[in-house]
């Protein structure tokens, strides 16, 4: 890739991965200077899809490598338990000036949240918070759009969230970590969440979800209870065949949509209020992926030092709705993201 000094990556990703990442730093116009992955002896293969040096140490990129961007694509490991130099390590990269951008949820579950990942770095930052998850819905070009008919809609009784991707283009983890990111945001803490999996393969023994968005792959539904009698549901899945984001929004101004390419709202008498989508002709396709566009966007814009840095993200509530969910999956039984945050505590 020809070389772009201001925007220079390193990226950390699966083989499988690597096309698909190729993609989004091509649309993002990055230069990758560096690529690497977990497994050992199969860096320099990766890095020959990139055209550029391995990478076998995502520890020492963080903290010595020459670049403005580290690009986790698949995290492994990283962030585990295992491995409590990790957050340290995140934390160097920010002081550095090197921003770390993550597919995936890292930390991955509301138990390793504690500890390292709660440290804080120069600036007040905490580790948790320099390394940015992408891309969420919330800070989306449709939904900034629809800010102010946001406000003018109202408040949500019911909120429906949808989260799909293929493998390559994230686990179940990652899809279902942005969907609970948005409802948490729109919505608040629920009381308490009932979810279902659906694995990939069917056969006579049908694997539950860990503890952990790690490496989770399948399909999860669920329903979420508020205390004050408002009620939401998602789907989310990395087996969908396409990448698809969308958010539903119910109440006394009607019904609100926002979608990748845009947002619709219609009252509650049948008229549309307002709308702004992305128009195409007949038979045209849509050049780049919107999975591809999403990630280039959010990336360019954490790269670019004229806008204003997002606030950080609500990780222990987020954590505790998704491992909830997680637990409930596995126990068929409605399950409180507060049992959580006390097993946080005592954590």
């Amino acid at each position: 890739m020809e070389a772009n000094p201001g925007r220079r990556i390193v990226v950390w990703c699966d083989e499988d991965r690597a096309e698909f990442v190729r993609g989004i730093a091509r649309a993002a116009d990055l230069s990758v200077v560096g690529a690497g992955c977990e497994t050992k002896g199969r860096s320099a293969g990766l890095a020959s899809v990139f055209g550029c040096p391995p990478v076998d140490d995502l520890r020492s990129a963080l903290t010595e490598g020459d670049c403005d961007l580290v690009l986790i694509a698949s995290a492994g490991g990283f962030g585990g338990a295992s491995s409590p130099g990790d957050a340290a390590g995140v934390l160097t990269a920010r002081q550095r000036g090197v921003r770390v951008v993550t597919l995936e949820p890292v930390p991955a579950s509301a138990l390793e949240l504690s500890g390292a990942w709660s440290s804080v770095g120069a600036g007040g930052v905490r580790a948790v918070d320099a390394a940015r998850f992408v891309p969420l819905a919330r800070t989306s070009r449709s939904f900034r759009d629809a800010s102010e008919v946001l406000e003018m809609f109202g408040r949500a009784r019911t909120l429906v969230v949808e989260a799909l991707c293929r493998p390559e283009e994230g686990s179940l983890g990652a899809r279902l970590f942005s969907a609970v990111e948005v409802l948490v945001w729109l919505m608040g803490e629920p009381e308490s969440v009932d979810a279902a999996f659906a694995a990939p393969k069917r056969g006579l023994l049908v694997p539950l979800p860990g503890e952990s968005l790690r490496d989770a792959h399948g399909d999860v539904t669920a329903n979420f209870r508020f205390a004050d009698g408002r009620a939401a549901a998602l789907v989310a899945s990395d087996q969908s065949g396409r990448w698809s984001r969308s958010t539903t929004l119910l109440g006394d101004g009607g019904r609100l949509r926002v979608f990748d390419d845009g947002f619709e709202w219609v009252s509650a008498a049948g008229e549309r209020v307002d709308s702004a989508r992305q128009t195409k002709r007949r038979g045209e396709t849509h050049e780049v992926p919107r999975s591809v566009e999403a990630l280039a966007e959010s990336i360019t814009r954490l790269l670019d030092p004229a806008i204003p840095e997002e606030g950080p993200l609500d990780h222990r509530t987020v954590l505790a709705v998704c491992q909830a969910a997680l637990l409930s999956a596995r126990t068929g039984s409605a399950e409180s993201p507060s049992t959580i945050r006390r097993m946080m505590e005592v954590g």
